[in-house]
């Protein structure tokens, strides 16, 4: 077969793949220009917050739907009765002696007796301090004593029991009007309430002899009854437990205060009233 021919360049001559008077080609896909970085920026100064006061219950009442106001708080008596065996005038004088209270009977850390009867030198006014639950009440009660057959003390809108001829009769001439009602001691507010637990508040004890020649010797009906109005219905229905153990605590306080005082029953006395 004949030699195939030559078809390559001579080596003397150079290879052009480009015209060297065109300009240079771009490439296809340039890359993006980049975003310019940002310049740091100087801290930011600290912001106070302001707070505001809270709007004046007023104006939050306001807002709320008219409610109908609650319904008066009903006037509620509690009565105890106990049976010791001791003489009446020994129970009386533990019932009257009411700066004594504090020592025995039970949430009262204040009790003095204020001011006496000019004639008969009986209590006339009393400060007391007894807790009722969650809250505490302080008052100045009027102080009603019948030696050797009751005490009663009343606060508030409260009136004795007692008839006033009895009560004047013991030295209560300035304290009573007709109708058992509180005079001059209410005028003083002596019998001040105000913005407390109670509306009104009646404490009676009782004392008679029930019992003579027994083992124990004389037995003695101790009766205490407590009527009472609270000021604020909600207030009440948060002590409203409270006060009804009160009675039954205060009754077993005086029975305890008489085994302290007046000893053994029948036997000698042990103690002394006072305090």
């Amino acid at each position: 077969m004949p030699p195939r021919p030559n078809l390559r360049p001579p080596l003397s001559l150079p290879l052009r793949l480009s015209n060297p008077t065109s300009p240079p080609r771009r490439p296809l896909h340039s890359p993006l220009p980049l975003p310019p970085l940002p310049l740091p920026q100087p801290p930011l100064p600290p912001q106070s917050r302001q707070f505001t006061s809270p709007p004046p219950l007023q104006f939050l009442t306001s807002l709320l739907p008219s409610l109908p106001p609650l319904p008066k708080s009903p006037l509620t008596t509690l009565t105890a009765t106990k049976t010791l065996p001791y003489p009446p005038h020994q129970i009386y004088h533990l019932i009257s002696d009411i700066n004594s209270y504090r020592h025995f009977l039970p949430h009262c850390t204040h009790s003095l007796i204020t001011s006496h009867t000019p004639t008969t030198s009986l209590p006339l006014t009393a400060d007391l301090t007894v807790g009722w639950g969650p809250l505490t009440q302080s008052y100045t009660s009027r102080v009603y004593c019948i030696p050797c057959t009751t005490v009663e003390a009343v606060s508030g809108n409260a009136t004795p029991t007692i008839p006033p001829h009895v009560l004047q009769q013991h030295g209560y001439h300035d304290d009573v009007t007709e109708g058992g009602k509180g005079g001059k001691g209410d005028k003083k507010g002596g019998g001040g309430l105000e913005g407390g637990v109670f509306e009104s508040l009646c404490t009676k004890w009782t004392v008679r002899e029930v019992g003579k020649g027994t083992e124990t010797g004389t037995e003695t009906e101790v009766r205490l009854t407590v009527t009472f109005q609270f000021a604020n219905p909600a207030v009440g229905l948060a002590v409203q437990g409270v006060a009804d153990e009160m009675v039954g605590r205060m009754i077993a306080a005086f029975e305890g205060r008489a085994r302290e005082v007046c000893g053994r029953p029948g036997g000698a006395q042990t103690g002394t009233v006072g305090g």
